[in-house]
C-alpha cells in the first residue's frame, strides 16, 4: 500500500485558478491535481476505483491499495502513464509527500 499526503494543499488551488492565464502547455500539466481529485472523488462511488485508490478517514491524504489494479485500470482513463513510479513523480513535483 502506497499513502500519499498533500504539503500544501492551497498549491492546487492557487494554481488552478491561475490556469487560465497559462499557456496551453502549462495549463495541461496543471491539470494533474484536477485530474487526480476526480479520481478521488469517483473511488467512493466507482467499485472498480474504490478497490485500488481510496481517501483516508480525515480526508488530507490517499491511499492506493492495489498499485497494478490502479495503474492497469484507473489511471489509463485519467492519465498516459503506465507506471506507478512516474505516477509517484508526479505527485513528489506537485508537494505531496508519501
Amino acid at each position: 500500500m502506497m499513502t500519499i499526503e498533500s504539503l500544501a494543499p492551497e498549491k492546487c488551488s492557487s494554481n488552478e485558478a491561475a490556469a487560465p492565464r497559462l499557456s496551453a502547455s502549462r495549463r495541461q500539466k496543471s491539470e494533474f491535481p484536477t485530474k487526480l481529485y476526480a479520481i478521488l472523488e469517483l473511488a467512493d462511488t466507482v467499485p472498480e476505483f474504490s478497490q485500488a485508490v481510496t481517501w483516508l478517514p480525515h480526508g488530507r491524504a490517499f491511499r492506493v491499495l492495489d498499485k497494478d489494479t490502479f495503474m492497469k485500470e484507473v489511471v489509463p482513463l485519467f492519465f498516459n502513464q503506465t507506471k506507478i513510479r512516474s505516477f509517484s513523480r508526479q505527485l513528489h513535483l506537485w508537494g505531496f509527500r508519501r
